[in-house]
């Protein structure tokens, strides 16, 4: 589960960076009214924390990768009392070799069916989690394209922990405003699917 949360963490990391890249052109000549360049930045961390459509995405992430390895650990379990089973029934001498030697084909097909079952649910997860990065990509890079032009900024840049900006003044950030943003529109999103249902 905390593998899956950063897997998402981490690609929608990678995605508020390009897309904060794509939203900012690239122009080293001072603006026309002579000011120079104008740049502001967002913490890419606080978005991934407040953004509540991340949020709400993620939560159902966690909640299907958790169903999904309950279920993989009730099929596990029950698996090995069939085993438990099996070995003690071979112990007693009542089975014949053939019998055994089918019973361990069958016990062996199975676990091969629930890691392969394990497999096609991880893959499934990392397609869903993959959809999800990539539409909210696009939210974020039109929400960030549309207050670059409407505040006139040359580069919008993400500020992370760990990531190439090591320091920015905090007059230059515009966190706050992006996640208001982005949350009323999110907002104001859910009110008219609502709306529209009844």
């Amino acid at each position: 589960m905390r593998k899956i949360n950063l897997i998402i963490l981490a690609a929608l990391s990678i995605s508020f960076s390009i897309a904060c890249k794509e939203s900012a052109h690239v122009s080293t000549a001072p603006t026309a009214s002579g000011e120079g360049v104008k740049i502001a930045y967002v913490n890419g961390d606080s978005i991934l924390l407040h953004y509540k459509d991340f949020r709400k995405e993620s939560e159902a992430m966690e909640a299907k990768q958790k169903k999904a390895e309950e279920e993989l650990q009730s099929k596990g379990a029950a698996l090995e009392k069939e085993i438990m089973a099996y070995q003690q029934k071979a112990k007693t001498g009542t089975m014949t070799g053939k019998e055994m030697e089918a019973r361990e084909k069958y016990l062996s097909s199975r676990q091969e069916e629930i890691l392969a079952e394990r497999d096609r649910m991880a893959q499934a997860i990392m397609q869903e989690t993959a959809e999800i990065n990539k539409r909210l990509q696009a939210v974020l890079h039109e929400k960030l394209k549309a207050i670059k032009e409407s505040q006139g900024y040359d580069f919008i840049l993400s500020y992370v922990e760990g990531g190439p900006v090591l320091v920015a003044d905090e007059k230059y950030d515009i966190t706050a405003t992006v996640l208001k943003e982005l949350n009323d529109e999110a907002a104001a999103g859910s009110s008219a699917d609502s709306t529209a249902k009844k």
